[in-house]
């Protein structure tokens, strides 16, 4: 006889705006550092004793936790559940007091099966319950002094004086060196898996270890999502009634999901030009778990830290998922209507910003650029989209995303529109900001004429549409206002 389990899953709301709702880089470090710890097996093991057990078939990620017990009778199962509730919604709001948390839950012979039928429903349809923050007693309170969010509860000494804060600001308050040398947070395990000198104190010091044509006060936020997650689960729990050996398949594809978001994050950083040359940890994670991944970096090292991420993500997700889905596409081949699987991906949301731009901020307009990249292509492939402040204003940009196959190959080799970027980058920043006003106030035609004019025609041509037949897209698949955006922090060849 199969056993049959009630899961219980908990996860943080919206945790990159709330991890990035203090302006310095040592409050976001902090808030990872507590949300691993206080997620971590070890710490919600002690808090729910005997009532449940860690659901190991879940995968892991910071934010997150999954638990188990054998289903019982229907008084016993839901007093038992609301019970788990109470315990590990209180054990976080203590770590993390100004966090939201919810918790969903279901029965079923296996998580993969409750999680696509049961769980991940109930949480669109907002069958959850809510653990909120408490409100403020007294509406007079002093709010506090960093995040500006909260009323104040006290004085505390900080970096440069005192300042009141409240009781989430006050757990955020500590020795920078707590969080980094924490092997569960996200920077303890980076720098633990690639062993390089740490990260600069600050962001505005972040922005400072970029080119000295950089400016050196420019950084990129990186929010990354993996693409089509949801679809090949689900294809998994649906086949699984079939086929014994893909009902079982969903821990160890979970574990290596999150294995191939550590191992990129680690390839993708190591192999920027600045860590070569500073053997120093120049990239800063907030978020990393499952499939979801925050950085702050050096502005002039994004484009070459994002587009290795993606491929190598891609990457090891196949190799890992690669019999899993010969099988399931086998077994949906007997099913007229049901359309191929492709491997899963990962897309990215990328933005350019001063070093001083408030990060809550950055983060927000990062996953608005990746869900932008996610739609453009259906969640079918990998892709990106960006937008720079400072250049172009906060707004949303005109030009399309763009696949990760027209700005990289596969073995990282360049691709045509790379090749072309490389090309255009040469030309002075002050002559590509001109070419930008006139193609924005004359259009392509006038943009060519002005590079003919100073000589720069050729680096611009493989971006320009045929003439006169304006409506063909350009050869290399990336229009002019596009390539001039991009040439702006795109890496010298």
């Amino acid at each position: 006889m199969t056993s049959t389990y009630v899961y219980v899953d908990f996860g943080a709301v919206r945790i990159q705006q709330y991890l990035t709702r203090t302006p310095g880089l040592r409050g976001h470090r902090a808030a990872s550092n507590s949300l691993a710890q206080a997620t971590a097996d070890a710490a919600v093991k002690h808090v729910v004793g005997d009532l449940a057990e860690i659901n190991r078939e879940s995968g892991e990620a910071d934010g997150v936790v999954s638990l188990r017990f054998p289903t019982g009778a229907s008084e016993e199962r839901e007093g038992r559940v609301r019970r788990l509730q109470d315990l590990v919604f209180a054990h976080l709001r203590r770590v993390l007091p100004g966090a939201e948390f919810h918790s969903v839950w279901g029965e079923g012979e296996s998580y993969l099966a409750v999680y696509a039928h049961v769980l991940q429903p109930k949480a669109h349809r907002g069958e959850v319950r809510h653990d909120l923050p408490p409100t403020a007693e007294f509406p007079l309170a002093v709010p506090c002094r960093m995040c500006h969010t909260d009323p104040a509860v006290g004085i505390e000494p900080v970096l440069d004086g005192s300042l009141a804060l409240c009781l989430d600001c006050s757990m955020r308050n500590v020795p920078r060196w707590q969080t980094v040398a924490d092997e569960n947070s996200p920077e303890g395990r980076l720098l633990r898996g690639i062993g390089l000198a740490p990260a600069p104190d600050g962001l505005t010091d972040l922005a400072a270890l970029g080119s000295k044509d950089s400016g050196r006060n420019h950084l990129a936020t990186v929010a990354v999502d993996g693409n089509a997650f949801g679809v090949f689960f689900k294809a998994l729990a649906n086949e699984g009634s079939r086929d014994e050996e893909l009902r079982t398949a969903k821990a160890e594809i979970s574990s290596a999901l999150s294995d191939a978001t550590r191992a990129a994050l680690e390839v993708a950083t190591l192999e920027l030009p600045l860590t070569m040359e500073r053997e120093q940890l120049c990239v800063v994670p907030h978020v990393v778990g499952g499939d979801d991944v925050l950085v702050s970096l050096p502005a002039d090292q994004a484009w070459w830290f994002t587009l290795t991420f993606l491929e190598e993500f891609g990457r090891r997700v196949h190799e890992a998922t690669a019999e899993v889905m010969e099988k399931l596409n086998k077994l949906r081949a007997d099913r007229p209507g049901l359309p191929a699987l492709e491997p899963p991906t990962a897309s990215a949301g990328v933005v350019f910003a001063r070093a001083r731009h408030p990060l809550n901020l950055l983060s927000e307009s990062a996953g608005q650029r990746l869900s932008e990249a996610k739609r453009a292509y259906g969640g079918r492939r990998a892709s990106v989209q960006w937008l720079d402040i400072t250049a172009d204003g906060p707004e949303a940009p005109a030009h399309p995303p763009l696949a990760l196959s027209v700005l990289r190959s596969e073995g990282r080799g360049q691709t045509p529109a790379a090749k072309a970027l490389s090309g255009l980058v040469k030309v002075p920043a002050s002559h590509r900001a001109r070419l930008m006003e006139a193609l924005r106030g004359g259009g392509p035609l006038t943009a060519a004429a002005i590079a003919d004019r100073v000589g720069h025609l050729d680096a611009i041509r493989p971006f320009l549409p045929p003439f006169p037949q304006h409506d063909q897209p350009p050869a290399v698949g990336i229009g002019l206002g596009a390539a001039l955006g991009l040439a702006r922090w795109w890496p010298c060849a």
